[in-house]
């Protein structure tokens, strides 16, 4: 089933509904029909790893530029001692210099263990109530704060009334722009084909680090989402698709930053058994 959302076509299979974005121009950056409504509400949660040293970077450039609708969330996933404190005051003193009409600054989260990246989004997203749109962004500040506010806006729009979840995809493309390193671009794709083989999902990039998903879908999943690493965007996907909800893949500028975790020789095996753990998981589940 194909059906018009503005400038883009989605493609939207009767049983497998995921929306593939495709014939964008370079026009899509402008905004229509934006919700203005006070109170609806997006909690966007960093996950974080040792990661203060990003953080300092990009945590004053979303309280910056982020309107209200937003609250930011960093949820620690067992970093050091030095980073826990470093963090906490972080995020102290962007609170005490908060300007208003701007982004709402959370207190953090901690947790003495390591659990991955999927634990610390879980984490955040269970303090969820009262807010609209459950989001993630990764730490590094891949995708900036102008690409967030430009997703967030589109999603909250009656033109994305239909969808349940919007995935940021890393698509090089006229009005896009794309700067990632051989060894970075060939992993993605290499992991993409992996979950395309394995799960069938006919998406571009499950990987992209910037993600929201509509409150009551995420209610609907929520008990069934258990991975704790960074196969948790597969799962998240999945479980989406199992529900039948819509989903979105939305073109961002991203930029490579140095000091990711994850090795494409260490990791490569590993994230494999993963996404086939999860694909027979919500393959046997009733729903």
């Amino acid at each position: 089933m194909k059906r018009e959302i503005g400038s883009m076509v989605c493609i939207q299979p009767k049983k497998e509904p995921f929306c593939l974005a495709a014939g964008l121009r370079s026009d899509f950056l402008k905004q229509k029909k934006v919700i203005t409504d006070s109170t609806y509400k997006i909690l966007l949660v960093i996950p974080c790893y040792n990661d203060v040293e990003r953080l300092k970077v990009f945590l004053p450039k979303l309280v910056e530029f982020l309107p209200t609708w937003f609250s930011i969330l960093v949820s620690d996933d067992g970093s050091n001692a030095e980073n826990r404190r470093a963090l906490g005051a972080l995020i102290e003193n962007l609170g005490l210099e908060a300007k208003n009409g701007r982004a709402e600054l959370l207190s953090p989260l901690f947790t003495e263990k390591n659990t991955g990246k999927g634990g610390a989004i879980l984490r955040g997203w269970a303090c969820s109530e009262g807010f609209e749109v459950v989001a993630f962004t990764d730490a590094d500040g891949a995708v900036g704060a102008e690409e967030i506010l430009r997703a967030g806006n589109y999603f909250r729009s009656q033109e994305a009334e239909g969808l349940a979840a919007l995935f940021a995809s890393r698509v090089k493309m006229l009005g896009r722009m794309v700067e990632r390193s051989l060894k970075r671009h060939l992993s993605g794709r290499i992991f993409a084909t992996l979950v395309s083989n394995l799960g069938g999902v006919p998406a571009y990039d499950t990987q992209c680090g910037l993600k929201f998903v509509k409150a009551d879908a995420y209610k609907k999943i929520a008990p069934f989402l258990q991975c704790q690493g960074f196969a948790f965007d597969v799962e998240l996907c999945l479980l989406l698709r199992k529900f039948g909800c819509s989903i979105l893949e939305f073109p961002v500028d991203w930029r490579d930053v140095p000091g990711s975790k994850v090795s494409l020789i260490r990791d490569s095996w590993r994230m494999a058994l993963e996404v086939r753990r999860i694909v027979n998981r919500v393959k046997k589940l009733d729903v």
